[in-house]
């Protein structure tokens, strides 16, 4: 959690360097067929203050940014990760719209500028983040005539607004909502039972949820999580549990075969997970989506070519108090992982408002897997590296 008053150049922020990641050897595919496909669906988009994101950012500045979400599929089966923003947002419980003159009671987690307990009034986010509406991924999938019934998991990447969508739109029976580890106690009893809850009951009373496990987690899965099974793809003897991969200290195999992981990302919110998916086997590449772990590629590139030459930002501090982040400390370690994986030739990072991705990579019914033979990892960051260097010379 935040303690204390934070400064611009807090060395609390200072981006952790490379070096300080113990590295686990990802497992190499076992079969040409242990790989995932990966679509990049487009929602509604906000307008978001870009001093939020980077403190690059001036005051009145402001980025016109996507929220992302990726069909994930395997074989006849399918995942959603992250629905991204409703395409109605008007229609989200009051704590997240602009109502009561623009003051309202967040729940813990969400949106805004300080937003660490259930009781505090601050700023609803859509007076911070104007929307965009624009279709949601069940009507883009649908609309390509995609059998909706190979939907068997949507997976969140957090709690908040413009990442869980409307769950509404799910086909019915809906497919279990899989959560971080803690999400449904920050999430609480749902709005309008709680007024400050940002997540509407009868989504808490409709749908099934179900959480990953905390970090003090050991040994195989028990209970509801390990129970969570799709097909053919999760043998009998199959054991889900927490696993070092790559720069990560706690990952789930979730097919048993290396292709999709679930990741523990902590610092953003409660709750909050990141996937690495592998979408070539031979040679293995891998997209990381990396949610809400970073708001902004200022923050995560250039990958430093030195510890005495290290570009990046930390994050943004606004009033003292570093922004989007509940735990600045795990957020700014967090960040530095989406920098370890990117250093890795062969791991595109793809943040959820990764707006230079826009235009670049392929959308749905396109596949990522083509990233590297394309070059769109190079593309998306083209000029960003001039760019941190010149913020350098003009702060020398």
């Amino acid at each position: 959690m935040s303690t204390g008053v934070y400064k611009q150049d807090d060395p609390r922020l200072r981006p952790v360097p490379l070096d300080a990641y113990p590295w686990t050897l990802i497992p190499s595919p076992p079969t040409p067929n242990a790989i995932v496909k990966v679509s990049l669906i487009p929602t509604s988009k906000l307008v978001a203050p870009l001093r939020l994101f980077t403190p690059a950012g001036d005051d009145d500045e402001t980025e016109e940014v996507p929220s992302w979400s990726f069909l994930i599929e395997k074989g006849d089966e399918s995942i959603l990760f992250d629905l991204g923003l409703r395409a109605d947002p008007e229609h989200s419980p009051r704590c997240v719209q602009n109502t009561q003159d623009g003051r309202v009671c967040l729940g813990a987690g969400t949106h805004g500028y300080a937003a660490h307990s259930r009781r505090k009034i601050v700023e609803g986010p859509l007076r911070q983040f104007k929307p965009l509406p624009g279709k949601g991924p069940i009507e883009r999938l649908t609309e390509h005539e995609y059998d909706l019934s190979r939907l068997k998991l949507v997976v969140l990447s957090h709690q908040h607004f413009d990442h869980y969508g409307n769950l509404d739109t799910l086909p019915s029976p809906a497919p279990p909502v899989l959560l971080g580890p803690n999400s449904l106690e920050s999430i609480g009893p749902g709005y309008p039972a709680d007024p400050n809850a940002a997540w509407p009951k009868s989504w808490l009373d409709k749908y099934r949820f179900v959480e990953l496990p905390g970090a003090d987690a050991e040994g195989a899965w028990e209970g509801e999580i390990a129970r969570l099974r799709l097909g053919a793809f999760h043998g009998g003897q199959h054991e889900l549990r927490w696993e070092r991969v790559g720069c990560f200290d706690r990952g789930v195999d979730w097919f048993c075969d290396g292709s999709l992981w679930f990741l523990d990302g902590p610092g953003h919110c409660p709750g909050h997970i990141m996937a690495l998916a592998r979408v070539t086997a031979s040679p293995p590449s891998y997209i990381l989506l990396g949610g809400d772990a970073s708001h902004s590629q200022d923050l995560y590139l250039p990958v430093p070519t030195s510890p005495e030459h290290d570009l990046r930002l930390p994050l943004p501090v606004i009033d003292g108090q570093p922004q989007l982040a509940v735990d600045p400390a795990l957020a700014t370690y967090t960040i530095g992982q989406l920098t370890r994986m990117s250093a890795e030739e062969n791991v595109m990072v793809l943040l959820a408002h990764e707006g230079e991705a826009e235009g670049v990579v392929d959308v749905y019914p396109g596949d990522l897997g083509e990233w590297k033979a394309k070059g769109w990892k190079e593309a998306k960051e083209r000029g960003l590296k001039d760019r941190a260097e010149a913020r350098r010379r003009g702060r020398t």
